[in-house]
């Protein structure tokens, strides 16, 4: 079942253009940046987007120029180790999966308990914060262990479905930013 979902929303997903893509990013941004929970973090763990995920790239540099202290995840092992990020991009490099992480010699590990707010990559989501990610369990393991944080999942409102199969590890976001709304499933 979650199989069949991922490969229908990454389907249509992959079909958004360039431009699309870009536009609806910029209004999630937008409406990311106006939210309580970013004005006041200090300490905000970003994934690096891929492909057709929406593009956080700029939200990173805005970050960044805000003074914020922005955390990348890099894979070790079957974990996350999370690193202060000062240069984008310089300081990254194709890691696992293909994904854009930390170079080696730019760690500046952070503990995650030190993290304010948690921006949550998915390949869909829904109506009750759980998502879908990519299958490693990377991002369930890590929400699990962290208490005092907002989690925040980014998304074309394609990828809000009625109802993901969850497993009792399966850890749900506080909200869900698209290009059309906010959506509050719990306030934090």
């Amino acid at each position: 079942m979650k199989e069949e979902i991922r490969k229908e929303i990454r389907t249509k997903r992959d079909s958004l253009s360039e431009k699309e893509i870009l536009e609806k990013s910029e209004i999630i941004k937008e409406r990311l940046f106006a939210l309580k929970e970013f004005k006041d973090a200090h300490i905000i763990l970003f994934y690096v987007s891929t492909r057709s995920e929406v593009k956080t790239d700029e939200m990173i540099r805005q970050s960044l120029s805000l003074k914020k202290r922005v955390i990348l995840p890099k894979v070790r092992g079957g974990d996350l180790l999370l690193s202060e990020l000062k240069d984008f991009p310089k300081e990254l490099e194709k890691g696992a999966y293909g994904i854009y992480e930390p170079k080696s010699g730019y760690i500046r590990e952070i503990n995650h308990n030190e993290i304010d707010l948690v921006i949550v990559p998915g390949i869909a989501f829904d109506r009750f914060g759980f998502r879908l990610g990519y299958g490693g369990g990377f991002y369930d393991k890590l929400l699990s262990m962290m208490k005092n944080q907002s989690f925040i999942g980014l998304a074309y409102e394609m990828q809000i479905i009625d109802k993901i199969p969850v497993r009792e590890y399966d850890i749900a976001v506080h909200k869900i930013i698209t290009e059309e709304r906010v959506i509050t499933i719990r306030d934090f």
